[in-house]
């Protein structure tokens, strides 16, 4: 297979190179210490080999990319739906780490095709385009690399972002690289992005013509039933009563656990029924959370070891070293802290515990969910804490007197409620997009009918019509 690599390529392939070599000692430190970048090297190095992907039948392959767990589940509502809209694609699904990856193998039917994402190295996106002959790449919210790009241009494959989030940060970088990365947009065939305020940032940095609003996928894939299937058996495994009253900390990062820890340890007193849920975001920091707990003395399990279902009086502390399950532990709290958000981190995701009508706040960090986090406080529908020292004065106003909290929970519940709708868009963009690609139109001129229908999305605080997602 003849690899063709352009003076530009030369320079960003030795660029990487440079970059993966620095980073050596610290990748080895973080997998000795962590179990982390064990595998998929081959894949992510060399890209796919020949033999490796095999069409089970006729029709188009779409290639969907999520970077990690946030995005696999982003991704996984729409790779079902296109798939029962459309039983002829098939689907391969990358992964850049070993979570996602793992996530996938849980969520994915076997006849989805997995795989490392390639790092961005010229040989080894073209041998993986080449094995997989995609008719279209789709992309989780950004994860833009130039040499992958131009690959795709030269291939002519469309390339799609969904769920297209561009921060401040990120923007002001690719401004100030100016050139060097706009012909990198003006090559992306669609970018449905998750806001207008995306949408502007995408636009001014090259995809003027191709940029849509389609809203957050994030709203569709929320679950408002605290009593499905799945929360249920939760609920029994554990042991929880009608009388517990449950806070969870989820998704969080280092730093976030101990005050916390600490909070509860103050507040078991004065609430003995109060249960404490903690989630951290990473699987490499499951065992430090343990020995903080072991340390703490209160009553704790590890979700990994519980088989069959426990007393709730066997534990004060639950923590779950377990992936792909915080969507449905949120259905158990009356108290919701939303971790990654009192650090540098940005935040992470605040629609699922707020879905499920859970008394959400979360800290000052939140820029990766920040027009979801305007749209919650604008609404009254969540809380902002300021720093760690704020949990456990919070915690203890809102066990107190849990109305107020309640009555937040059932805007939040209104608001997501109204902003759905933004998947069946862009599953609609996409097909059209698969479509005008097979053609000869451009599929821009396709959709600029769409263009109104796309943007008429909650952008303000909604309407106080009573109208409630519990009513679903």
């Amino acid at each position: 297979m003849a690899i063709v690599i352009s003076g530009m390529s030369w320079i960003l392939n030795s660029l990487y190179a440079v970059a993966l070599l620095a980073a050596l000692p610290w990748l080895a430190w973080r997998r000795y210490h962590s179990g982390r970048y064990r595998a998929g090297w081959r894949h992510k190095l060399l890209g796919l080999r020949r033999g490796e992907f095999h069409k089970r039948r006729p029709g188009p392959v779409i290639w969907v990319h999520g970077v990690s767990v946030g995005e696999i589940q982003l991704l996984q509502p729409l790779v079902v739906q296109w798939q029962r809209e459309q039983p002829d694609y098939q689907f391969a699904i990358s992964s850049t780490t070993d979570s996602g990856m793992q996530l996938a193998r849980k969520l994915f039917s076997s006849d989805v095709w997995l795989f490392y994402f390639p790092l961005d190295f010229s040989w080894a996106v073209q041998r993986t385009l080449a094995v997989l002959q995609p008719s279209l790449l789709v992309l989780g919210e950004l994860e833009l690399w130039p040499n992958l790009i131009a690959a795709c241009r030269r291939r002519k494959v469309p390339v799609a972002v969904v769920n297209g989030r561009l921060s401040p940060r990120s923007w002001a970088g690719y401004q100030r690289l100016g050139k060097l990365t706009r012909g990198m947009f003006e090559s992306v065939s669609l970018i449905a992005a998750q806001s207008e305020s995306n949408a502007e940032r995408f636009r001014s940095c090259g995809a003027q013509d191709t940029t849509f609003v389609t809203g957050s996928i994030k709203f569709d894939n929320v679950a408002f039933d605290r009593h499905a299937a799945e929360v249920d058996r939760l609920r029994r495994l554990v042991g929880l009563g009608a009388t517990d009253r449950v806070w969870v900390m989820g998704s969080t990062q280092a730093g976030e656990e101990l005050p916390a820890i600490e909070a509860f340890w103050r507040l078991r007193s004065d609430f003995p029924s109060l249960k404490l849920i903690l989630v951290p975001r990473h699987p490499d920091r499951f065992a430090e959370v343990a020995e903080l707990l072991q340390r703490s003395g209160l009553r704790w399990l590890r979700r990994s070891e519980i088989q069959q279902p426990v007393e709730g009086a066997a534990w004060e502390v639950l923590l779950v070293d377990t992936v792909g399950e915080l969507k449905w532990w949120w259905g158990l709290a009356e108290i919701a802290i939303v971790g990654g958000s009192f650090g540098a981190r940005g935040g992470q995701n605040m629609l699922e515990p707020a879905a499920y009508g859970a008394n959400t706040a979360f800290g000052p960090q939140t820029t990766n969910f920040r027009d979801i986090v305007e749209l919650l406080l604008a609404g009254d529908a969540s809380t902002r804490l300021h720093k760690l020292e704020e949990i456990e004065s919070w915690v203890r106003q809102e066990l107190r007197d849990p109305e107020p909290g309640q009555a937040r929970g059932a805007r939040a519940r209104q608001i997501i409620a109204q902003g759905q709708g933004a998947l069946q868009r862009t599953l609609d963009a996409l097909q059209q997009l698969l479509q005008a690609s097979r053609g000869s139109n451009r599929w821009a001129t396709d959709l600029e009918v769409r263009r109104t229908e796309f943007q008429q999305l909650p952008q303000e605080s909604p309407s106080s019509d009573g109208y409630s997602a519990g009513d679903r």
